[in-house]
């Protein structure tokens, strides 16, 4: 065995041994034996408000101290939410800013996505046609100044508002342009910044048509139709919606997508809640945009919800599309909006979602009662497809499980500190790149030197554990050599720096033989993926990242496949017999 394994099978016996030594042992406290319970009957609404209202009045009127009232009520509200799903709650400042942005479909601004590496705001891509596009703004901009504010060790959120402002204001950016590395200045007049969340469609060399959906705002299901009559016209063999990472929103604009997709009057999808208003029925309103032949698959994660959901267990439901990735999110609630006031919204859980088969997607019980899973989190709910496939409720379960590739650390790393952009910028506008990006030994080359030059660190796996370990191990009092020996004294007593140097010598050689060498295998195959990239965004903005970033994508390319072999595809809408158990 290799000196560092043994020396972390060592480590690990002594970590669980001291965790055994200093563990306390919790006694639940329990109700004095003969003690009498009485039956109290619960309080009326009518007296628990009375409480409230008494409460408040001595607490304005007699507290040491002036209070904020408006706070309290507020507080108060907050507290009455709490005990409710997470969905219910009460919008107020940003988070109401946020709801009107997707339902308005737009904000005023300037067009610009940013984030925040190493303390400094960066541009990672100007929008098409918006005042910071029409300017000259460029992906990798550093932002230095907006106004007269410095960025330097601001929150992305405040920066963000910053930018943000009344339609026809003007805003000031200072950049510096890695480039040119040259400061420059941009006064930008604030406009109407539609909301794209139909970031990207195309078709790939063997006629398969492409469609992403980051979101269900307003202008969703207009973008989304848009895309799929300008594919149409190119003769298609097969349709990919992919719904990664998608969260949901208007529930409407899910519907219309599957107006696009299913014939009129099909069952798309139900809702049921206390008030009668909330119990609905809905029905596809239009014939399809697509030829009811063309094969469809839809991608999923694990974070795609809500109206996600609705639009992949409706085609999973009638048996009109292919599911492929991993179970979603599990989100099967609507929620209503009521004005409380100019500035204030009330975000209220009126309903469940139930797809054709009558599944709901609901897969948690945040009330530990049932009542908003329908108990689905308790027994085995199976339903049927029109074709009578067996799904169930509880999240959107693919019919092909694909999980994507895990990225390896030192690459990790490497998005994270937004390397692989600041490289991009600077490297792209000061060399010819062909029209066919294609990432050779030089680009890499000029890249490793690049990392260098701006001291790169990062760790790998178990590096920071072991670090942390040892300078726990150094402090704990329970491990002071004590008179008496006995099993701390025998384990511990290489308890000092140059012993401790002597025992990890193995492990550090071990790192950084790793991170002397981290060009090679998986890792450089992550690299050059990470390069061409931020490269296409650089080169054509975040509609050619998207595209190339498709070339490595197992989900999608397996999803391609089954589209491409007919006898596959029709293969997975076929039941399956249910295997009975011998006994």
């Amino acid at each position: 065995m290799n000196s560092y394994k043994r020396f972390f099978i060592f480590l690990f016996t002594a970590l669980m041994l001291v965790g055994a030594y200093g563990q306390k042992k919790h006694i639940k406290s329990k109700p004095p034996k003969n003690k009498k319970i009485e039956n109290v009957s619960p309080a009326s609404s009518e007296d628990l408000l009375q409480m409230f209202e008494q409460s408040f009045d001595k607490l304005r009127t007699t507290y040491v101290d002036s209070v904020n009232e408006e706070e309290i009520i507020k507080s108060a509200i907050k507290g009455m939410l709490k005990p409710l799903d997470p969905y219910t709650v009460l919008l107020q400042g940003r988070s109401k800013d946020r709801f009107e942005m997707l339902t308005k479909g737009k904000y005023g601004g300037v067009g610009i996505q940013i984030s925040m590496r190493r303390d400094t705001l960066i541009v990672l891509s100007p929008m098409e046609d918006s005042p910071a596009y029409r300017e000259g703004i460029k992906a990798g901009d550093k932002i230095l100044m907006i106004d007269s504010t410095s960025t330097k060790g601001m929150s992305l959120r405040d920066a963000s508002d910053l930018i943000k402002g009344e339609l026809g204001s003007a805003v000031t950016l200072q950049i510096f342009r890695p480039s040119t590395r040259k400061k420059l200045e941009f006064t930008l007049v604030r406009a109407n910044i539609p909301i794209n969340d139909v970031p990207y469609w195309g078709v790939d060399e063997d006629k398969i048509a492409y469609i992403r959906v980051t979101k269900f705002s307003r202008n969703t299901s207009r973008d989304f139709r848009k895309a799929l009559l300008e594919l149409t016209k190119q003769d298609i063999a097969g349709l990919v919606i992919d719904l990664r990472g998608n969260s949901g929103g208007l529930l409407n604009n899910a519907l219309y997508i599957l107006d696009e997709l299913l014939p009129r009057q099909t069952k798309l999808l139900s809702t049921r809640g206390r008030v009668s208003i909330a119990n609905k029925t809905m029905f596809a309103r239009r014939n399809p945009s697509v030829n009811p032949d063309l094969p469809i698959a839809v991608l999923i994660n694990e974070s795609s919800a809500s109206a996600s959901e609705i639009v992949s267990g409706a085609l999973q439901d009638l048996d009109r599309a292919v599911i492929v990735g991993e179970k979603s999110f599990g989100k099967g609630l609507v929620q209503s909006m009521f004005n409380i006031n100019d500035s204030t919204k009330l975000k209220v859980t009126t309903a469940k979602y139930y797809t054709p088969s009558g599944r709901l997607i609901q897969k948690y019980d945040y009330l530990d009662n049932g009542v908003l899973t329908d108990g689905l989190d308790k027994k085995d709910s199976t339903f049927t497809t029109i074709g009578g496939r067996k799904v169930k409720g509880g999240g959107v379960t693919p019919d092909v499980e694909v999980k994507p590739e895990k990225i390896p650390p030192f690459v990790q790393q490497l998005w994270k500190q937004g390397l692989f952009l600041t490289f991009a910028a600077t490297y792209v506008p000061t060399h010819d790149i062909p029209e066919k990006l294609i990432i050779n030994k030089n680009i890499v080359n000029e890249f490793k030197t690049f990392l260098k030059e701006y001291k790169f660190n990062y760790k790998e796996i178990g590096e920071s554990e072991l670090g942390k370990l040892i300078k726990t191990l150094k402090t704990l009092d329970d491990l002071k050599p004590k008179k008496k020996k006995n099993i701390f004294s025998k384990l511990f007593f290489w308890k000092n720096d140059k012993s401790i140097k002597l025992l990890t010598s193995d492990l550090d050689n071990y790192f950084q033989k790793k991170k002397d060498n981290p060009f090679h295998g998986e890792n450089l195959r992550w690299i050059k993926n990470g390069l061409l990239r931020e490269m296409s965004r650089v080169i054509g903005g975040n509609k050619a990242k998207i595209a190339s970033s498709l070339d490595d994508d197992i989900v999608y390319q397996k999803a391609t496949s089954i589209l491409l072999d007919a006898n596959v595809y029709y293969d997975i809408f076929i039941p399956q017999p249910e295997i009975k158990e011998k006994k």
